[in-house]
């Protein structure tokens, strides 16, 4: 079923453990814009031609005071350099849809991961796919983003390392 699929753990993991593949109609992948962002996007990019599912592509503008710490713009500056980040990374990962049904979304957010979860729940994904880092500042010195999501989601969600 999967003979184009080079990752046949996730299959295996995924049949042992019950769930059926059509479960995944909605999958989120949320992007900061970095590399490691743009393989998870690949890979839920790949699930989707699979499953037939539609992948919403999220960037979230990161209103929190570690985006404004180490610059000396205006806030206003900074924000417009945020949307014109988020919207080349939605733009960068949209591109690699093919012929996946995509959605594309910027959202704003003090807390990024409390962002992307409530998008989950506004949205009713069914899988979430993101990286195991990305770009993200002083608040990585805390930890990632990912965790942080990792820690609050109630739903599946499939890490993308960053292939080192």
């Amino acid at each position: 079923m999967c003979d184009n699929y080079p990752h046949e753990f996730t299959w295996s993991f995924m049949y042992n453990r019950g769930v059926a593949p059509s479960m995944y109609d909605t999958i989120l992948v949320p992007t900061d814009g970095s590399e490691t962002s743009a393989r998870a996007g690949r890979e839920a990019f790949r699930l989707a031609r699979e499953l037939g599912s539609t992948v919403h592509v999220l960037f979230v503008i990161d209103e929190s005071a570690s985006s404004f710490l180490l610059s000396g713009d205006t806030m206003s500056e900074v924000l417009d350099e945020l949307r014109l980040r988020g919207k080349d990374a939605l733009d960068v990962t949209a591109a690699e849809a093919d012929s996946v049904d995509v959605v594309t979304e910027m959202v704003r957010g003090v807390k990024v991961a409390d962002a992307i979860t409530d998008y989950a729940d506004a949205h009713d994904v069914d899988l979430v796919v993101m990286g195991t880092r990305g770009r993200h500042g002083v608040d990585h010195l805390l930890g990632s983003t990912t965790e942080r999501v990792l820690a609050r989601i109630d739903r599946p969600t499939l890490v993308v390392g960053d292939g080192s």
